[in-house]
């Protein structure tokens, strides 16, 4: 059970959750306004507006999908030397060239507790690193949902770049659980040793 504190902590409105909260609410709400603008005005801008906006939910939405589908499947229990999460060998040499290690300490964390060795075992860290990781290719992988709305709507060309650039977007965070879980993980066996 959280404490009061950590609640609070967790809730703030310029908190990373606060902030894509205020983000999701506020693109609906802008999505419905201009949709049904449109359909009083007909102006094709406010038609362009109420597609946008509702892409931006969307892209949002599945970020908070993408956690429930991954617990109800996995029960956030994960085999960190399963194959799919142990580093490969040309990793490393992508993780320089990206030159991961100067900007990865200036990436805000959904939530910085699930990392925090204050709170958590080494075990459980890897474990949530491992749910990250899941979460946020989940989240690639559903973005590409967004390419279903170019059948009613056309503009296939948009929804892709849309679901590209998030796509890119969302690949910073698997970068950084990749690079950093092998360091933990060592840790990790040397604490089991």
């Amino acid at each position: 059970m959280k404490t009061e504190e950590e609640e609070k902590q967790k809730e703030t409105p310029n908190s990373p959750p606060g902030i894509m909260r205020k983000a999701f609410i506020g693109s609906i709400i802008l999505c419905v306004i201009s949709g049904s603008t449109y359909f009083i005005y007909e102006q094709m801008w406010l038609f362009s507006m109420s597609i946008t906006f509702g892409t931006i939910a969307f892209h949002l939405g599945i970020r908070y999908l993408s956690p429930v589908i991954l617990y109800f499947l996995f029960h956030k229990k994960y085999n960190y030397e399963n194959v799919w999460f142990r580093q490969k060998s040309w990793e490393p040499g992508i993780y320089q060239f990206l030159k991961v290690k100067t900007w990865k300490s200036h990436i805000l964390s959904y939530n910085a507790d699930e990392f925090s060795m204050k709170k958590h075992s080494l075990e459980e860290i890897v474990n949530n690193m491992c749910h990250a990781e899941a979460v946020h290719e989940l989240v690639i992988l559903l973005g590409f949902l967004s390419l279903l709305a170019a059948i009613p709507f056309g503009a296939f060309s948009v929804f892709f770049i849309t679901a590209v650039i998030a796509g890119a977007a969302e690949c910073i965070f698997v970068f950084l659980q990749r690079y950093n879980r092998p360091r933990v993980v060592k840790l990790l066996n040397k604490q089991n040793e």
